[in-house]
């Protein structure tokens, strides 16, 4: 399972990452999270909804999104779904790249090197949509060459990428966002080694250097999200691994991913999932 900053790796022997999203039963929410990698989201079935640059925005079956290095963003399903995500380091972008290691996407092409007309860009949609439905069909097969089959494809939708939505001028509040965000990742990749552990914003503090009010508002600022919220969700997401083995206690549970007791990890647990942890444990065994 993944969790902020979240860390991206490709499929074996592929550039990029394909998956079915993992919220595809519905009453499902990934709290706010970002990676370095470029991401999109194709629906097949259903809609998920998700907030970026403090937008809401649905996306609908027959539609993607396209998610930039580096931005925040959150999402939530209400309903079952079908969606199929794909994750590109920003590695393989190398000669599109900024001198500064940024690149951005615009959904509409807005400054994009192709600009086409409405029916050019539902055609291109189109394609889109097909090729990452193709890729990912191609992931349960062992069949002579699918492997080609499926780097074929992604280089298709990789030109696409480049062509028809890639932004020459690269977005300047993404930009700023995502360099600020950069300066968060360090942190973040050590509070996800050491989530069980008591980490408290203080000792986080001192360790990189920062007065804790300067901290707590970088996480406040930079991830709109507050420092225990943070930690919480990250031992939350764990707790969900560990409740689906189903071999351990929810006490066990809490105490391992770093809960004071289960009474904590229930509380915190009912405000994320909207049940207790004993109700989804019953529901994962069915």
């Amino acid at each position: 399972m993944n969790y902020e900053h979240e860390v991206v790796v490709p499929r074996a022997g592929m550039p990029f990452k394909i998956d079915i999203f993992e919220g595809a039963k519905g009453n499902y929410i990934r709290e706010p999270h970002w990676h370095n990698s470029v991401e999109i989201f194709a629906i097949y079935e259903g809609s998920l909804d998700f907030i970026l640059r403090e937008k809401e925005i649905t996306v609908p079956s027959g539609d993607f999104i396209i998610i930039n290095t580096n931005e925040l963003h959150s999402i939530r399903a209400k309903d079952a779904n079908m969606a199929v995500y794909v994750q590109i380091p920003i590695s393989e972008f190398k000669n599109y790249l900024t001198a500064d290691h940024f690149i951005s996407f615009h959904k509409k092409g807005k400054g994009a090197l192709v600009q086409h007309s409405l029916a050019e860009r539902d055609e291109t949609e189109h394609r889109m949509m097909e090729l990452i439905r193709q890729i990912y069909d191609r992931t349960g097969s062992d069949g002579a060459g699918h492997e080609y089959e499926m780097l074929r494809d992604y280089y298709e939708m990789m030109y696409l990428l480049v062509t028809s939505y890639r932004q020459q001028e690269p977005d300047d509040r993404l930009y700023r966002s995502s360099k600020a965000l950069q300066r968060l990742s360090p942190i973040t990749e050590y509070i996800k080694k050491h989530y069980a552990e008591e980490i408290s914003l203080q000792s986080l503090a001192e360790q990189f250097g920062y007065s804790i009010e300067h901290l707590s508002r970088m996480f406040q600022k930079y991830a709109q999200i507050n420092y225990k919220s943070y930690l919480s969700g990250i031992r939350l997401e764990h707790a969900v691994e560990e409740m689906e083995r189903g071999d351990k206690t929810i006490s066990e549970i809490a105490t391992e991913v770093g809960f004071s007791d289960s009474r904590a990890m229930a509380k915190a647990f009912s405000k994320k999932y909207g049940m207790l942890p004993s109700e989804y444990m019953k529901k994962s065994k069915i």
